[in-house]
Formats: C-alpha cells, structure tokens, sequence
C-alpha cells in the first residue's frame, strides 16, 4: 500500500513535471534558513531556537523568544491559542512531519476562544512567469491570493499527511505582485513546495483519470520488477 501510494505521488508530479521559475519569488520550499539558539534560563541551560525565513513577511510578526526586531519566527514551537507562523524540522518534538526536505513553515489562524477575525498569513512579492499556468504547493487548505485577487485551488492528490493543491494563475502571468496564503480561524496546517507550472490546471475529473492510469500503468510495472 504505501508503495502504491508513492506511485500515485510520482504520477501527479509527472503530470506537472514543467515546472518554471518566478522571477523575484525566493525560499519557495522554505529550505533557506538560519537557525539561532536563544538562551531562556541561565540556570536551568534551556535554550529556545529562531529561524529565519528569507523573502517571506508573514503576520503575526511574534517569535516565542521575544527576540526583537520579529524577523524571525520559532522552530519547532506551536501556539496555545493564538495565531502564528513557525518553522518546523525533521527534530520538531511535537511530531509535526516536514513535509518535504529539512523545513516546512506552519500556519494556525488562532483557536476557537478567540475572536473570529484571528489568522496567520505569510507572504512575498515577485514577479508571475511569463509562461505560467498554474500554482501549486503542497499542505493544508489555505486562502490564497495574488494583487488581492482570490485564487481557487483545488485537491490534486494526497500525501501521509498533507495534500496537493493547484490553481490557474494563467490570468497573472508576467504580472508583478504580492503572493499571500492565509490560514483563517480555527484552522492549522503546513505550507511547502511552492511551484510555477506551465501545465494548465485540469479539470478535477480530467485529472484523477489521468493519474490513476498513470498509477496503474506504473503499479502494473512495478509488479512485473517484483516477479
């Protein structure tokens, strides 16, 4: 089953593999980093650790060091109640997986106690490629924007713990301007592997057809090796 289940990944990346570049847009798979350690108790030795999150401003601008200016977020910390925006490692003590690679940024929009207006969002300005079709990423459900204008993504596939999202950005390709996720109340989820495709967004039914042939054409294969 879990072979199945990397099978069905490595489809749906094919059927996206034109992947593109956006001018001016950086750190897309949140990999770039430097992390920090913060001394908390000088008795106890307790150290806390900061991370950076280079071409990304995100709100709240809070890092549980209190380390000010706030441009870093935690590593490996998750709030009570409160929005926030932290990176997470392979060594997150909470059991939060990355989902790709060594870092994947973590989003809460606050808990149910507070008020309906809380959220988490994080963003940066490029430029969209010339030849860009879609937008994908791969994590929880977020609203997602570009120049404030809403994108509608939609479920492609599915990881252990994380889903595949695409929308059609064709309508902004060559366009300068600010990228934003937002994660609303009550809601919590990981952000990763942002790409550009110059695949064009298919429809959902058209899709799953198409990746589960896939699927079972390289499951079919797969067991052919196995004999």
């Amino acid at each position: 089953m879990k072979r199945f289940r990397v099978i069905l990944l490595v489809a749906i990346s094919l059927a996206f593999l034109q992947e593109v570049s956006g001018q001016g847009f950086v750190n897309l798979d949140f990999e770039d980093t430097s992390i920090t350690p913060v001394l908390m108790n000088y008795y106890s030795g307790y150290y806390d650790y900061i991370a950076t999150v280079p071409g990304w401003t995100w709100t709240p601008q809070f890092n549980s060091a209190a380390v000010n200016p706030y441009t870093t977020v935690s590593l490996n910390d998750i709030a009570l109640d409160s929005p926030a925006v932290t990176l997470h490692s392979a060594a997150d003590p909470y059991g939060l997986q990355t989902i790709e690679g060594n870092y994947s940024i973590f989003l809460q929009g606050g808990s149910p106690i507070l008020p309906s207006s809380s959220y988490s969002a994080i963003w940066q300005t490029g430029q969209i490629p010339l030849t860009a079709q879609s937008l994908i990423y791969w994590g929880g459900a977020f609203q997602i924007a570009f120049n404030e204008q809403i994108l509608a993504p939609f479920a492609i596939g599915n990881g252990s713990k994380y889903t595949i999202w695409a929308a059609d950005i064709s309508a902004f390709a060559g366009q300068s301007g600010q990228l934003r996720f937002t994660c609303s109340w009550k809601n919590s989820g990981f952000l990763d592997n942002i790409q550009f495709s110059s695949t064009t967004v298919p429809e959902p039914d058209t899709f799953a057809l198409t990746a589960l042939g896939a699927t079972l054409l390289g499951f079919r294969r797969w067991q052919n090796s196995s004999r």
